[in-house]
């Protein structure tokens, strides 16, 4: 219920009066310690960003980018962290380090320059990209135990590099 809240909240005060603002140049950083934190990332147009950071147990980062240079990082330090990122069109870029245990990370990009990077260490990882069009490429890392991954790549340049090391 509180990530509930605290997504729905984030949310919230993107899309009210301070929304205009950040569609301007668009730049995040958010940081968070400790159990239980959501962020919801929402960005539309011009030049984006966005880096999150979050140590602890029970993270998770949403985050939502819609045209122009893009840029998105994650990094997330402890157990039971979940990112998900969405980029949709232009410059892309997507980088999502994680580390602990009971690891999740989403990647999807639609299109352009694209480029995306997953890292995970630990033990019960699972990390998915997909890209669809423009000159693409995606390399995912994974150590620990009982990995899993699924690299979905459509048009133009493709190449996907996955390694992955410990058992499963």
């Amino acid at each position: 219920m509180k990530r509930i809240l605290t997504a729905a909240f984030a949310m919230a005060l993107l899309a009210g009066a301070g929304a205009a603002e950040a569609q301007g140049r668009n730049r995040v950083q958010i940081e968070q310690r400790g159990t239980g934190h959501g962020v919801a990332v929402a960005q539309n147009g011009d030049r984006n960003g966005s880096v999150t950071v979050q140590g602890g147990r029970g993270h998770y980062s949403q985050s939502v980018q819609t045209g122009y240079d893009n840029f998105l990082r994650v990094d997330q330090y402890g157990t039971r962290n979940s990112a998900t990122t969405d980029q949709i069109g232009e410059r892309n870029l997507a980088v999502t380090a994680q580390e602990g245990l009971n690891l999740k990370a989403q990647t999807f990009q639609r299109g352009y320059n694209n480029v995306a990077g997953t890292a995970q260490l630990g033990v019960n990882n699972r990390a998915v990209t997909d890209q669809a069009g423009s000159n693409n490429a995606s390399a995912i890392i994974q150590t620990g135990n009982n990995q899993d991954v699924a690299v979905r790549q459509t048009g133009t340049g493709n190449i996907s590099v996955v390694v992955q090391s410990g058992y499963n």
